[in-house]
């Protein structure tokens, strides 16, 4: 290994990080050894392209590096607020699972409207959802939802914790009511959820993204008869119709006729 101490910093650093690089495709490019922090250095230093991203492993770890690296990070292009798991039950379809989270979300944004006092609420006001699938140990199918806030909800006396009003109680309250109102609306079973705020260390933010992203990696989907959440996961303004919310705009959830029987369930 060349080693000189009068190299200066950057050039130190990158030797030091080509030596990795080398390391790990001599020890056969082993998925496990590409870790998050490596990834890190590797964008930072623009050499992403020395990775062996021809193999399926280290293609879909980097893709899971990048979601992570996006949600754990504090930037204009995804700065969430609030951090939401819900959970569906055990092995719900996933079509209707889909259509319950863009209509809980049209309902979320429809509320803190009326919270506001609004007339209206523009497509660029409405909040933002980032839902990932997770199946777990059990079966029982959870989304965990990134929430990035349009229009921030007035607090009110309905929204207290501990006997004190904060916003964490008004969006808990909204995303309640909404999901209850899914839940009537498509017949479900219960769905059940936690709200979490995004704290200021960047650790925890970190922890939530590598804790939601766990079940995106190759080996996984291998063992899990090819089940792919990357092909799954939801982002709000590109997978569902958003438009703004005026006066005129439906109270009710509007649910479309399905048919009986669906691909998924033959499958």
């Amino acid at each position: 290994m060349f080693k000189d101490n009068n190299l200066p910093t950057e050039i130190s650093r990158s030797l030091e990080l080509s030596n990795e690089v080398n390391r790990l495709r001599l020890g056969g490019s082993r998925v496990d050894n590409v870790s998050f922090e490596l990834y890190g250095r590797l964008k930072d230093a623009n050499k992403l392209h020395k990775l062996d991203t021809h193999k399926d492993a280290i293609h879909q770890r980097m893709c899971r590096h990048a979601l992570v690296d996006q949600l754990s990070n504090e930037s204009e292009l995804y700065d969430w607020d609030y951090w939401c798991v819900i959970t569906f039950g055990y092995f719900p379809q996933k079509s209707l699972t889909k259509d319950v989270l863009s209509s809980a979300h049209y309902r979320f944004d429809s509320w803190i409207k009326t919270n506001r006092k609004e007339s209206f609420m523009s497509v660029k006001d409405r909040s933002k959802w980032i839902c990932l699938p997770e199946r777990g140990d059990n079966g029982h199918l959870h989304y965990n939802c990134f929430i990035k806030l349009g229009m921030r909800p007035q607090v009110k006396t309905y929204a207290k914790t501990n006997g004190k009003q904060n916003e964490w109680s008004a969006v808990r309250y909204a995303i309640n009511k909404s999901l209850e109102a899914c839940q009537e609306a498509y017949k479900t079973n219960k769905i059940e959820f936690r709200l979490y705020e995004r704290r200021k260390a960047k650790k925890d933010a970190l922890k939530m993204a590598i804790y939601s992203t766990k079940e995106m990696e190759d080996k996984w989907m291998r063992e899990n008869g090819g089940e792919d959440h990357f092909a799954e996961y939801l982002r709000s303004w590109v997978d569902w119709h958003i438009q703004p919310i005026t006066r005129r705009s439906p109270k009710k959830i509007t649910v479309t006729p399905k048919p009986a029987s669906t691909l998924e369930d033959f499958m």
